[in-house]
């Protein structure tokens, strides 16, 4: 779907202020903007930052917060 701003600037914005944050309340905050944005739509705005290398994605074993995004020091 078309919007006006892109899912990965709204990301950054996001993480440019919270600095790290758990995917769930990623998502939370990007369906503040945007409420039918989906969960895949996020996970490719998040490939798409981590492999311009602005952020860092890990995952982790818990079953309600699979990633962990934090943003790369600039």
């Amino acid at each position: 779907m078309r919007r006006p701003l892109p899912v990965e600037y709204l990301v950054m914005s996001i993480l440019r202020v919270k600095k790290e944050m758990w995917f769930n309340d990623l998502v939370q905050a990007v369906r503040a903007y945007y409420k039918d944005v989906t969960e895949p739509e996020i996970l490719k705005a998040l490939m798409k930052l981590e492999l311009s290398r602005l952020i860092i994605v890990e995952s982790t074993a818990k079953k309600d917060n699979p990633y962990y995004i934090r943003l790369l020091q600039q």
